[in-house]
């Protein structure tokens, strides 16, 4: 009833922003502060946070964007860019609804580009206002703002499917504690915390998030609110998703997905080509070492000289018959 209750009021809303031709606040007021140096980015941000961001609001169950958000665009050698780890292109303060991005280190996953840097950091603030501010766990903060940021792709694909490989995390207390231990880990924990993410709504419905979220509000644990959103204990769910869910959710679709297996007849392909190359070459190899042989050989055999003289006569021949 509360998922019915919540679409109508979405579409009540949307059908009033028509009719009064009004917008929705379907994207946020964005107030963005750079130096000189970073004008030419604080337009790029301005532009983006003017398309939609249906996707944050649907995932935290906010049907607008309530206020303006500030937006703090730091160069690298700035204090703040000094203080904060090299690996961080951006964060957000939820309370303040303040977001800082640092243009210069827009270059590592999951934040490959600015639009997807800008929806993740948004999301982030999204999460703390529907949550009214009470904490969530790490994983779920960064695997929702994740989700919300970038479609599903290969890239996200094959960073899951090499994050389960071998002893990697298998909860989400070891996911979290991956945020704070930087380099690879954090890439992994960013790779799994959305795909856990993606799953749980695939798994529970688009709006298992927002229910959570709407559960967390209210003073609840977050445990306590994932088992009244779910029907399921967190626990079960990590098990489900990082031990059953790992082959078959993520290896056989990677594997037979389209672009794998044209990059696996390209790799066939590449290692024949290089394999009669190199058989051609030992070939040519054996001829030469045959041809140097047979010359060799040609050369070391002795040639009689030839007499110019009388020919052996038949009384010759017989001179040499021995009776």
């Amino acid at each position: 009833m509360t998922r019915i209750l919540r679409a109508l009021a979405v579409g009540l809303l949307i059908l009033a922003g028509v009719v009064t031709g009004e917008p929705s606040r379907r994207s946020p007021e964005l107030a963005v502060e750079a130096p000189p140096d970073l004008a030419g980015v604080a337009e790029e941000v301005r532009a983006i946070g003017r398309r939609d961001f249906s996707s944050g609001l649907v995932m935290t169950g906010l049907m607008e964007f309530s206020s303006p958000i500030k937006v703090v665009l730091a160069p690298n050698d700035s204090d703040v860019a000094q203080r904060t780890p090299s690996w961080v292109s951006g964060f957000a303060n939820g309370g303040s609804r303040t977001i800082v991005l640092f243009p210069g280190r827009v270059s590592s996953y999951p934040d490959d580009n600015l639009k997807t840097l800008v929806h993740h950091e948004i999301a982030h603030v999204l999460v703390a206002e529907a949550a009214h501010g009470r904490r969530v766990p790490r994983w779920f903060n960064e695997g929702l703002a994740t989700v919300a940021a970038r479609e599903w792709g290969i890239e996200d694909r094959a960073r899951y499917a090499a994050a389960v490989v071998g002893r990697g995390p298998r909860t989400t207390a070891e996911l979290d504690l991956g945020f704070e231990q930087g380099g690879r880990r954090v890439m992994r924990s960013y790779a799994l915390s959305g795909a856990f993410v993606r799953w749980l709504l695939s798994e529970y419905g688009e709006h298992v998030t927002a229910r959570i979220l709407e559960l967390v509000s209210r003073d609840m644990s977050f445990r306590e609110a994932f088992v009244r959103a779910t029907g399921d204990t967190l626990e079960w769910a990590e098990h489900r998703f990082f031990v059953r869910e790992a082959i078959w959710h993520t290896w056989v679709p990677f594997l037979t997905s389209s672009g794998v297996l044209w990059a696996a007849i390209t790799a066939l392909a590449v290692i024949a080509i290089r394999r009669r190359r190199t058989k051609s070459a030992k070939m040519r190899e054996r001829w030469d070492a045959e041809e140097e042989i047979a010359e060799e050989r040609v050369l070391s055999v002795p040639q009689e000289p030839v007499d110019f003289g009388r020919s052996r006569s038949l009384d010759d021949v017989d001179d040499d018959v021995v009776n």
